[in-house]
C-alpha cells in the first residue's frame, strides 16, 4: 500500500484598486472584494498548470500535475484550497506568486488584474479549514469594530480565534507554516 502525501495551500485573492491613500474604505477593504463569479475550480487548476509551465517547464508540470486539485473555491470571499504534492508544493507555491491576472470572461478578454496570497500551508484539510474559519471571524469582529478601541477589537479576535478550536492560551498565531502541526498520512484511494 502506497501513502501519498499533500500539503494543502490556503490561499486569498486580493484584488489591487487604483485609489488613493485618502479613500474612505479601510485598507484591509481596500484589497478585499468578491472574485468574477465565472471563476470555476478547473478555471483555476488551468491557470495554475499553465504557470507551472511557464515558469518550471515540463519538468515542474510533471512533478505537481498528478496530485493539484482545487479543494474549495469561495468567489464570494476570494477563497482557495489548493492540494499539491508535499514534496513540491514550494514550486507550485512560487507559481501562484507569479499569478497577476485572473482570465476574462471570454476567450482573448482582458482578465482582472490580482495578487495571490498564500495564508497558510497545511498538512491535513480539516486545519486549512479551520484556519479558513478563524480568518472569517476575524475579518467580521475586524469590519464590524471600525469604530470600536482596539482593546475591544483585540478581545473579540482572540475569542474568535478560540472558538474555532485554536491555541487554548488564545493567542493569535500568524505562522503560514505550523511547525508543530504533525502530519498526517492519507490512505490511498489503491487500498
Amino acid at each position: 500500500m502506497v501513502r501519498v502525501k499533500h500539503r494543502y495551500l490556503l490561499l486569498n485573492i486580493l484584488f489591487p484598486s487604483k485609489t488613493g491613500a485618502g479613500a474612505p474604505t479601510p485598507a484591509y477593504l481596500q484589497f478585499r472584494s468578491p472574485a468574477p463569479s465565472h471563476i470555476t475550480p478547473a478555471l483555476f487548476v488551468s491557470l495554475l498548470r499553465n504557470s507551472i509551465a511557464t515558469h518550471f517547464g515540463d519538468c515542474g508540470l510533471g512533478l505537481t500535475t498528478g496530485s493539484l486539485r482545487i479543494v474549495y473555491l469561495s468567489p464570494a470571499t476570494s477563497t482557495v484550497i489548493v492540494r499539491c504534492p508535499r514534496a513540491h508544493y514550494r514550486l507550485v507555491w512560487a507559481a501562484l506568486t507569479y499569478v497577476n491576472e485572473l482570465p476574462g470572461v471570454r476567450r482573448g478578454e482582458r482578465g482582472r488584474e490580482c495578487v495571490i496570497q498564500v495564508v497558510r500551508v497545511s498538512g491535513t484539510i480539516r486545519k486549512s479549514e479551520e484556519e479558513l474559519l478563524r480568518r472569517a471571524r476575524m475579518d467580521l469582529v475586524r469590519a464590524q469594530g471600525d469604530g470600536d478601541d482596539v482593546l475591544s477589537r483585540i478581545t473579540a479576535m482572540e475569542t474568535a480565534f478560540t472558538a474555532t478550536g485554536g491555541a487554548s492560551q488564545g493567542q493569535l498565531h500568524a505562522g503560514i507554516e505550523d511547525p508543530e502541526e504533525e502530519d498526517y498520512d492519507e490512505a490511498s484511494d489503491n487500498e
